[in-house]
């Protein structure tokens, strides 16, 4: 999301470079990704650094994150950081009728009675949903909703840290970043996600760099049953429901491929069973399968690197 006004004044302005990192944070650990050749026309942007760093939590650790910055000769690198999935709401709204710059103003009135919390205390932006096939009167907008305390917040951390910080955006927008360059992405892809240690995930669909779903989606735990009924039954029609969705109102052709990305724990309980009831194919994400990268990770680290690599891929533009 682009940094509201009130806190834009207190980042730098940066010049385009050939470098661009990502960085993101929950109270276990810190992640930390960087890639060179963004502005390349050709040819797919190189991971340089990728790495996961546990702690006790972000408070106090603007140190830590200021010597990793360091080590790996990136404090002179514009960074974009991560919002966690649970400090923000997000939802679908039929967009206001005004122009682009005055769009997120607008709209946190028109949903404030769908936020979690005080209007007042909310920051909000919103950005389009593709038009459908059949092009409607009023366009249709996501809208990222979340507290001026929790911007705050990440910011007391971030300038002290030096980081040269460009933008600050919602983890559904940085996994859009990296399915833009999955192989699939022309014809249309998607990916459920379930980050590690948290009460939901999230179902994304996109095609060649435009997102035009997302929901959250449930946690399903490691048990197969529940009070008789088997939760992935729910789980998979849920899914099979977007896709049809997506391919009736925006594509007109089936998405091709669905990643799953889920802690170990829960990845053989999910994949199999789901890939016997979905009409598409189910794959694993790899890093050197659509990145140009020698790095070797686990896959538990890989998995929670997605935000900040994603924010890394994040398609470059002069703030103004």
């Amino acid at each position: 999301m682009r940094i509201p006004k009130l806190f834009r004044k207190m980042l730098q302005r940066q010049a385009l470079s050939n470098w661009q990192g990502g960085v993101c944070w929950s109270d276990e650990g810190i992640a930390l990704a960087s890639v060179q050749g963004m502005h390349e026309e050709e040819g797919t942007p190189r991971i340089r650094t990728c790495l996961w760093t546990p702690w006790e939590g972000p408070a106090g650790n603007a140190p830590l994150l200021h010597t990793l910055a360091s080590s790996h000769g990136l404090l002179k690198t514009p960074f974009n950081f991560c919002l966690d999935m649970d400090s923000y709401d997000l939802f679908p709204n039929e967009a206001a009728d005004v122009g682009k710059e005055e769009l997120a103003s607008a709209m946190k009135w028109i949903v404030r009675d769908r936020l979690s919390f005080s209007v007042d205390e909310a920051v909000v932006d919103c950005f389009f949903i593709p038009d459908p096939i059949r092009l409607q009167q009023q366009r249709r907008v996501y809208v990222v909703a979340t507290r001026k305390s929790v911007i705050q917040e990440h910011l007391n951390l971030l300038r002290p840290a030096r980081l040269r910080l460009q933008a600050i955006e919602v983890t559904e927008l940085a996994l859009n970043n990296i399915m833009a360059y999955l192989p699939e992405s022309q014809e249309g892809v998607a990916l459920l996600y379930y980050p590690p240690g948290k009460e939901a995930g999230c179902l994304m669909v996109a095609r060649d760099g435009h997102l035009y779903f997302t929901r959250r989606m449930r946690t399903v735990g490691t048990e197969p049953t529940l009070f008789g009924a088997d939760p992935l039954d729910a789980l998979a029609d849920e899914v099979q429901r977007a896709l049809d969705f997506v391919t009736a109102t925006f594509t007109q052709a089936p998405v091709t491929a669905l990643y799953l990305l889920a802690p170990t724990e829960s990845d053989p309980v999910l994949r199999e069973p789901l890939a016997r009831r979905l009409n598409v194919r189910l794959k694993r994400l790899r890093m050197e399968n659509f990145l140009d990268s020698n790095l070797a990770m686990e896959d538990a680290d890989f998995l929670r690197c997605l935000p900040a690599l994603g924010e890394a891929l994040r398609p470059v533009e002069v703030i103004d």
